[in-house]
């Protein structure tokens, strides 16, 4: 079969073996499979990757040394079952969480070597315990978004957001977008969001924001502060004599950007009591002056992945029509056009979220 691997930081399309599905997997065609930012960031940085897993985790998510097979947003056709009274049959399209629970560990679908095909694969192995059927006749492009729009819910989740407040999403990438789209199935508003990209600002007003700033010329936290007045004290957030608040709803910013100086950027901008969740994965140290929380006792929370209950709620509310994100596709390419993909993503203005076919 075919697959894109990245060899050496090099992406590529080679031949493998056909994968044999162990107990308690299905082998499965894949469909259709998002290119995610961490797609990009094992390409171009698989050895920063390899060492701060094992620093964080104890185990090395990627094995830089080797071919790493890419793809973790995917939906698949169940081609066999090696699992007695499978609930699944060939032809059955299907979603899963990526990765494999096996004897000798948890392997993580899109990120393995050759023995762990990923969703830019013809064919890979799914988990049948985690791995659930697309319902309600969804398109498989739209079953493909499940994976990116659980890390959103799950991150609006640890949020903890009530009908008071009023969300500030820092960078409308596609997890900002996304963040954004759940906030609105949930009623969560009026939403603020900011980019530097007039493209983003435009995604974000279709995905659901009310308010989209550009803090190149406008303060998003002064724009917040605009959405957020209130007259009502039973809409008010956290109230401070030193740093008032009587008159706001209560704040709660997603950063959605991870880069180094941003967590101390909010902690400067957001008002007193705020709820931050940080998203945006930033691999390098960053640096943080305490003062700034603790004067304005703000909440900093962080997330990342989901839970399988999340996972398939997400599925659900998709193919339900309550979570509208089929705004996020920007294109849909074949498997040998991945690398012309990957360029156009690292131009911000240019694409969202492009899916791969890797057996068009």
């Amino acid at each position: 079969m075919r697959s894109a691997v990245v060899d050496n930081n090099q992406l590529k399309i080679t031949e493998l073996p056909d994968p044999k599905p162990r107990e308690n997997e299905l082998l499965v065609k894949s469909l259709v499979c998002g290119i995610c930012g961490s797609d990009l960031h094992c390409l171009h940085h698989s050895h920063e990757l390899a060492k701060s897993s094992v620093e964080i985790m104890g185990t090395a998510m990627v094995d830089s040394e080797r071919p790493i097979l890419l793809g973790h947003e995917f939906v698949g056709e169940v081609l066999e079952s090696n699992q007695p009274g499978s609930p699944f049959k060939s032809g059955d399209q299907v979603v899963s969480m990526p990765f494999l629970m096996r004897e000798e560990g948890i392997a993580f679908i899109g990120f393995g070597g050759e023995n762990v095909p990923g969703g830019f694969s013809e064919q890979l192995l799914v988990d049948s315990r985690v791995t659930m059927k697309v319902p309600n006749g969804l398109s498989a492009e739209q079953a493909a978004l499940t994976e990116p729009m659980a890390v959103a819910l799950h991150a609006v989740n640890r949020a903890e957001p009530n009908r008071n407040h009023v969300p500030l999403i820092i960078g409308c990438g596609p997890i900002g977008l996304a963040i954004i789209a759940v906030l609105k199935m949930m009623n969560i508003g009026p939403i603020v969001a900011s980019d530097f990209s007039q493209a983003r600002r435009d995604l974000a007003k279709k995905m659901g924001a009310d308010v989209v700033v550009n803090p190149a010329e406008h303060s998003p936290y002064d724009s917040w502060k605009e959405a957020a007045q209130t007259s009502d004290p039973e809409l008010a957030g956290p109230f401070s004599p030193m740093f008032g608040g009587a008159d706001l709803r209560p704040s709660l910013i997603f950063e959605c950007v991870g880069v180094p100086g941003l967590i101390q950027q909010i902690c400067a901008g957001a008002p007193y009591g705020a709820r931050i969740l940080v998203v945006g994965l930033c691999m390098e140290k960053d640096a943080l002056v305490p003062a700034f929380p603790i004067m304005k006792e703000l909440d900093i929370r962080f997330a990342s992945l989901y839970s399988p209950e999340e996972f398939g709620q997400t599925l659900h509310h998709l193919a339900n029509g309550e979570l509208e994100a089929s705004a996020l596709i920007s294109d849909t390419v074949a498997l040998d056009d991945i690398g012309s993909a990957v360029e156009r993503l690292s131009k911000p203005d240019s694409d969202v979220k492009i899916l791969v076919k890797p057996s068009a």
